[in-house]
């Protein structure tokens, strides 16, 4: 039987990966967003996940001797790349004639497995990694093992998994020219989008693989080992030197709960995109306590890119549609006009007009109540014009909501107010509910 048939969880995998490859197709999402981006300007050298691929499109093409160098090469130069180790020790495994984790047959017997005991010369790391598969000891094995193995299924699904160009998350609405950059995570995929905005166009420009929860998504109180879903953006970063080494080389604050999440009860604190501790060059699919987890050299990339305030859209499942979809343009034109009706009722000093539309929980509360005192303040007697509108939806089982940044300039500020605003739909109508003054500093 051919190599190609025997090794792999499911040829349907590497198939994709070496069709790929024998079209000229970049092998990831970061070398086809890369290989469109303007500023592609010099060739760049393939990065780990993109090596790992590549691997296995050659063991799909049976041109295992090359597979086995790459992945030797790979290991010595990325020793903690646990994924790639495993790869490794199958292939060292096979060539010396046994089973190997990745076979299917393997999982089921797993007790049968012998150690590497005649194999080519090899790092420490990948033999000790063949060697603890084989064994297969415990459920902590056990699950460590089922981990990688779905790892290496979700970057190979991902190199193939490319959202069609002038796609974007349905949850981008409209950005303003201040927006530089959007992410977008999704948990399903164990994916984080990188998103460029230029001249009204959102266009995919890296991606990276990701781990997140334990448990999952759909946080709802503090230390459930769930990753949160909804519309976050960027607060500050914290160098790597003054973290604990745990969270790698640094890490992107988010502004979780954020007010629906406030209102919908939810608790916790400290999520983070943050990077991987240096015994792992990345951790499995499901392995944080409720943060957004990169391999350092993602991480670094990120924090050299990305603005205070960026959008950060974190989903189970990204719905990506065409920016010129109808649907879209019309469901932004329909809030645009929501957010242009508030701004006129204060400009026309009719503050009941502008309270008639936010939530009677808003207006009554002593939050409320104070910044309608604010706002009258600043509007009264002045032309307060309305600048720099970003807007977002967001849909979940509690209800459907949209977050509008915002920016009120009048002639006797030196610097415009920054505003967040949270609306939710009440029957057919958007009522606000919370209103923040943002710090741009």
């Amino acid at each position: 039987m051919p190599f190609c048939k025997q090794f792999w969880l499911s040829a349907a995998w590497v198939a994709t990966a070496g069709a790929a490859l024998a079209a000229g197709a970049p092998a990831t999402p970061r070398a086809a967003a890369q290989a469109n981006a303007a500023s592609a300007a010099k060739p760049r050298q393939p990065d780990a996940e993109e090596r790992l691929v590549q691997i296995i499109a050659l063991v799909q093409s049976q041109q295992l001797d090359q597979a086995l160098q790459a992945a030797a090469s790979l290991t010595a130069d990325v020793p903690h790349f646990q994924a790639a180790q495993l790869v490794y020790a199958d292939l060292l495994r096979f060539r010396s004639g046994q089973p190997g984790a990745l076979t299917p047959a393997a999982v089921a017997q797993r007790a049968m497995l012998l150690p590497v005991k005649h194999a080519p010369a090899a790092p420490a790391d990948a033999v000790a990694l063949a060697n603890a598969t084989a064994s297969a000891q415990g459920a902590q094995t056990l699950e460590q093992l089922q981990g990688l193995q779905d790892e290496i299924r979700r970057r190979m699904h991902s190199s193939q998994a490319l959202p069609a160009a002038g796609q974007v998350p349905s949850e981008f609405l409209s950005l303003s020219p201040s927006v530089r950059q959007v992410i977008a995570i999704d948990a399903s995929q164990s994916r984080l989008y990188l998103l460029r905005h230029d001249k009204g166009q959102l266009q995919l420009v890296d991606s990276f693989y990701v781990s997140v929860g334990k448990l999952g998504v759909g946080k709802l109180e503090e230390g459930d080992q769930r990753t949160p879903e909804g519309i976050y953006f960027v607060g500050r970063q914290i160098a790597g030197p003054r973290l604990p080494e745990f969270y790698g080389k640094g890490a992107l604050t988010l502004n979780y709960p954020n007010d629906w999440d406030k209102a919908m009860g939810r608790s916790g604190s400290g999520i983070w995109l943050h990077g991987a501790p240096p015994d792992q060059f990345a951790r499995l699919p499901q392995a944080s306590d409720g943060c957004v987890v990169l391999a350092n050299p993602d991480l670094i990339a990120l924090m050299r890119t990305v603005d205070k305030l960026t959008p950060v859209l974190i989903r189970d499942q990204l719905q990506w549609v065409a920016q010129s979809e109808p649907q879209q343009r019309q469901n932004t034109e329909a809030f645009t006009a929501v957010v242009q009706q508030w701004h006129q009722a204060w400009m026309q000093d009719d503050p009941q007009a502008a309270l008639q539309l936010a939530t009677p929980q808003w207006t009554a509360s002593v939050e409320g109540q104070a910044w309608q005192t604010r706002m009258a303040a600043l509007f009264k007697g002045r032309s307060v014009e309305l600048q720099d509108i970003s807007t977002y939806g967001w849909k979940d089982d509690k209800g459907e909501i949209r977050v509008a940044n915002l920016k009120l300039k009048s002639r006797e500020q030196a610097q415009p107010l920054s505003l967040r605003q949270y609306w939710r739909k009440v029957g057919k109508d958007w009522r606000l509910f919370s209103e923040d003054l943002q710090n741009q500093s």
